[in-house]
C-alpha cells in the first residue's frame, strides 16, 4: 500500500501531527533508551519520597505497576512469540497462593516467598509448556484456558489454598513496601525485554512469530526459544502474584485466577502495541486509568468498556498505539528513499 492512502487510526494521526516529529521521538527514544529507563526509574522513586505513603491514589498506581508487569509478561509470549496465550493468570495463581501459604502457614519471610513464588510459576510452566507449546493459534490459546480452568479448579479443592473461601492475610508489609516491590519488578522486566528483543534470542522469538517453519529450516530450536519466553513470562507474572496476595490481603480462586484481568492484560497489551516494550506498559497505564474511572463514576459497566475499547482496538489501531507510532513514523523513511509515495508528490507538484 502507498504511504499516500491512510486508514483506521494512522488517518486520524495523519491529521493531528507530522510523521517527522514522530520518527524524531523514536529516534531519539532508540537512541537513549537506557537512560530514559533510568529517568523512569527516579520519576517512579518519587511519589512516596515526596507524601504518597497510604490510601487510594498510592494503591492505584500500584495497581497500574502491577497490570503493567501482567500485559508486558503475556507480550514476551503472545506478541514476541506469536502464541497468543490465555493461561497466563495461572501463573499469577501460582505465584499469589505461594506466597500466602508460606507466610500464613509456615511463617517464612515475604522476600523468600516472593522468590519461591516466582521459581514455582517457572517450574510450572517448564511443565506445562512442554505439553502446550506443541500446539498453535486457536489451539494453543484454548488448550492455556484450559490450563487456567484446571488450576483454577484445583485450588478450590485442595485443603492448603483454603478451598473455595480462600485465605485472609492480615499481617502485611506497608503500601509504600508493594508500590516499590511492583515498580521495581516492572522494570527489571523492562530491562530484561528490552535487552533480550536486541540480542539473537529475541530475533528468532520474532522470527517464530512471523514463520515458525521457516524459524525451524533455518537451524533455530524453537521449542526451546518458545519455552524459554513462557518461563520468563511466567517468572514475572507469578513474582507479580506473590506480591498481590498480601497486597490484596485476601486470596481465593476467583482473586487469584481471576478471568477479567485475564481479559484486561491482553487488552492492555494490544491496545499499546503488542510486540513492544513500550507499548504493553503504556496500555496498561491507560487502559487501568479508564477502568477506574469508570468502576467509580459509572458502577457495572467496566466490562462492558472494556469490550468497546477490544473493538476499536482492532478497528482502529490494529497495531496498537505504539505499532501504530511506528508504522506512521516509517513514512519519513519511505519518503527518503525515494519510495512511490514521494513520486506521486512529485508528479503532481510538476502538474501544478
Amino acid at each position: 500500500m502507498s504511504t499516500g492512502e491512510s486508514d483506521g487510526g494512522e488517518g486520524l494521526l495523519r491529521s493531528i501531527v507530522p510523521p517527522a516529529q514522530v520518527e524524531q521521538v523514536f529516534d531519539f527514544c532508540d537512541a537513549h533508551a537506557w537512560k530514559l529507563l533510568l529517568a523512569v526509574v527516579v520519576v517512579g522513586a518519587l511519589p512516596p519520597l515526596l507524601g504518597l505513603r497510604q490510601g487510594y491514589y498510592m494503591t492505584v498506581i500500584s495497581e497500574m505497576y502491577l497490570f503493567a508487569i501482567l500485559a508486558l509478561s503475556w507480550d514476551i509470549v503472545g506478541g514476541q512469540t506469536g502464541y497468543p496465550s490465555f493461561g497466563n493468570m495461572a501463573f499469577f495463581g501460582i505465584g499469589a497462593y505461594t506466597t500466602a501459604i508460606l507466610t500464613k502457614d509456615f511463617a517464612v519471610a515475604f522476600p523468600v516467598a516472593m522468590v519461591a513464588a516466582g521459581l514455582l510459576a517457572v517450574a510450572f510452566a517448564g511443565v506445562i509448556g512442554a505439553a502446550v507449546l506443541r500446539l498453535r493459534g486457536h489451539y494453543f490459546a484454548i488448550a492455556t484456558l484450559g490450563v487456567l480452568l484446571a488450576a483454577q479448579q484445583v485450588s478450590r479443592i485442595i485443603d492448603i489454598t483454603g478451598g473455595a473461601s480462600g485465605k485472609i492475610l492480615l499481617d502485611v508489609p506497608p503500601g509504600t513496601v508493594f508500590y516499590y516491590l511492583f515498580f521495581g519488578v516492572l522494570v527489571a522486566e523492562m530491562a530484561v525485554v528490552y535487552y533480550l528483543s536486541n540480542t539473537r534470542f529475541g530475533f528468532i522469538l520474532n522470527a517464530i512469530r512471523d514463520d515458525e517453519e521457516k524459524a525451524t529450516a533455518m537451524g533455530f530450536n524453537t521449542a526451546y526459544h518458545k519455552t524459554a519466553a513462557w518461563m520468563l513470562a511466567a517468572l514475572f507474572t507469578g513474582l507479580a502474584g506473590g506480591g498481590y496476595s498480601l497486597f490484596n490481603t485476601f486470596i481465593n480462586p476467583q482473586t487469584a485466577y481471576n478471568g477479567a484481568w485475564n481479559v484486561e492484560l491482553i487488552a492492555m497489551a494490544l491496545l499499546g502495541g503488542s510486540g513492544t516494550v513500550a507499548g504493553p506498559v503504556i496500555g496498561a497505564f491507560g487502559l487501568h486509568t479508564v477502568i477506574e474511572y469508570v468502576e467509580t463514576a459509572f458502577v457495572g459497566w467496566q466490562l462492558v468498556m472494556l469490550g468497546l475499547v477490544v473493538v476499536v482496538t482492532v478497528i482502529e489501531f490494529p497495531e496498537g498505539f505504539v505499532g501504530t507510532l511506528r508504522e506512521y513514523a516509517g513514512e519519513m523513511e519511505y519518503y527518503k528513499r525515494g519510495g512511490m509515495a514521494a513520486v506521486e508528490d512529485e508528479e503532481v507538484s510538476s502538474d501544478e
